[in-house]
């Protein structure tokens, strides 16, 4: 069974209905979380501000794995023992880059097949759909830096996401045509708001909306 969580950002004032949600995916008591930076943290800023998060709903064990600079392959394997694994927001072209080069996409894809849960922030949500072409579009989108040619993601759904979405009707145009384009369907979601996939179910909690070419679906949980 899949089970992920897709959010937008982390905000500390976000949906108090979403935050009981995501703790009351866990089954254990004191759960784990291994986090993946989208690339190096030396400052562990955006990890302690993750960290503080997760502190917040409950959740005191959270494990830094960095895949970039300070990568250590004898003793990332221990992050598939976690009862989930975060991966953060940054540039979505490099954080693939990143899993390409360390092999961890298949391990990742294994691990939720075998029953964990991935949470994704941002670029970390992105890279649970197909595909990441919808981080390079937009006039938000991310820079390829990396010059990343195989775009492919995780496949653990069958949408994509849009994170960061400004609640406009500008915005969904763009992502219309996207969806013609791509015959794809995409979630757009503001900050604050977050997709859960437990197995066959796909719950909205916040400002999120469905655009898939039809017209669109919409939830304020």
């Amino acid at each position: 069974m899949t089970t992920l969580v897709l959010l937008s950002d982390l905000v500390f004032k976000s949906n108090d209905k979403l935050d009981q949600r995501i703790r009351s995916l866990f089954n254990s008591e004191q759960p784990s979380i291994g986090y993946i930076p989208s690339c190096s943290d030396p400052e562990r800023k955006y990890f302690e501000h993750t960290r503080r998060y997760y502190n917040q709903i409950g959740i005191d064990n959270i494990q830094y794995y960095d895949l970039d600079l300070k990568y250590e392959e004898s003793t990332f394997g221990s992050i598939f023992e976690c009862d989930a694994i975060h991966l953060s927001g940054g540039n979505t072209f490099y954080f693939l880059s990143l899993l390409q080069k360390r092999n961890v996409l298949g391990l990742l894809h294994s691990y939720v097949k075998s029953g964990g849960m991935l949470i994704g922030v941002s670029a970390g949500s992105i890279l649970t759909t197909p595909t990441i072409e919808i981080a390079g579009y937009g006039e938000d989108a991310d820079e390829n830096e990396v010059d990343l040619k195989d775009m492919k993601a995780l496949e653990l759904v069958n949408f994509e996401f849009a994170p960061h979405w400004d609640g406009s009707e500008d915005k969904l145009n763009a992502l219309r045509e996207y969806t013609h384009v791509h015959r794809t369907a995409v979630y757009a979601c503001q900050d604050g708001g977050g997709v859960v996939v437990d197995g066959e179910s796909v719950e909205l909690y916040g400002n999120v909306r469905l655009v898939d070419g039809k017209e669109s679906g919409s939830s304020d949980e």
